[in-house]
């Protein structure tokens, strides 16, 4: 019989990807998938090559998870100053390394948006990257953990910034519960690029770009983009 194989749970990877990306070096974990398919759409698929008309000065990355967006935005952003906001503490650990070792002037806040300070139970799903803040009660789920919670408000006073140049959002559907709360912060907002999920989606955003002076919303793969008119 052969032995099995002992297949180690993360590696170090090194990437070469067309400029202005380049080398990277990514810690990349075992986890179903979960990270191989998040870094396919960042690096390969480029879900987030926005075609901005500006360089933003300031990007927010709600739902950071790995880095892996955040390592992309720092090479085409370089000059941006980045914040990643990350509340799980695997994904944190793993997003201090990506960051550390490819865009160490990337701020790392260990927390999740939501519409009051705090903290929140986050409902833990079986891939990496759909963690998401549970919204009834804790005790009728077994896999919650607690998190510290924060308004975007909250954030810009924490990062000691006046304006988001650019907001990603992926943050597995609790972006409906936090664009219904005050969202006068989304006027201090240049652009945004969201993943949208179940119970939210283009109607809600062509609802906030009135609002809130963006153009209409533009569908790109994978998620959906609003620039101030």
């Amino acid at each position: 019989m052969l032995p099995k194989c002992a297949c180690p749970s993360e590696v170090e990877i090194g990437f070469r990807y067309p400029a202005p990306i380049g080398r990277i070096r990514l810690l990349v974990r075992a986890n179903g998938g979960s990270d191989a398919f998040i870094l396919g759409e960042v690096f390969d698929h480029e879900y987030y090559q926005l075609g901005l008309s500006f360089s933003p000065a300031t990007i927010l990355d709600l739902g950071a998870n790995a880095g892996f967006t955040a390592v992309y935005f720092s090479r085409h952003y370089p000059d941006a100053r980045i914040a990643a906001v990350e509340p799980i503490e695997d994904n944190l650990r793993i997003l201090r390394h990506n960051t550390a070792a490819n865009a160490p002037s990337v701020e790392i806040v260990a927390a999740a948006a939501s519409i009051k300070d705090g903290s929140a139970f986050m409902e833990l799903a079986k891939s990496d990257y759909g963690h998401k803040i549970f919204d009834g009660d804790s005790a009728s789920r077994a896999k919650t953990v607690l998190v510290k919670v924060m308004t975007i408000p909250s954030m810009l006073r924490h990062l000691a910034w006046d304006r988001i140049g650019l907001l990603k959002m992926d943050i597995e559907g609790h972006e409906k519960i936090l664009f219904s709360g005050d969202c006068e912060w989304l006027r201090a907002v240049d652009a945004m690029c969201i993943e949208c999920h179940d119970g939210f989606g283009e109607p809600d955003l062509l609802g906030l770009a009135k609002q809130f002076g963006f153009l209409p919303p533009r569908r790109l793969p994978g998620i959906w983009l609003l620039v101030r008119a």
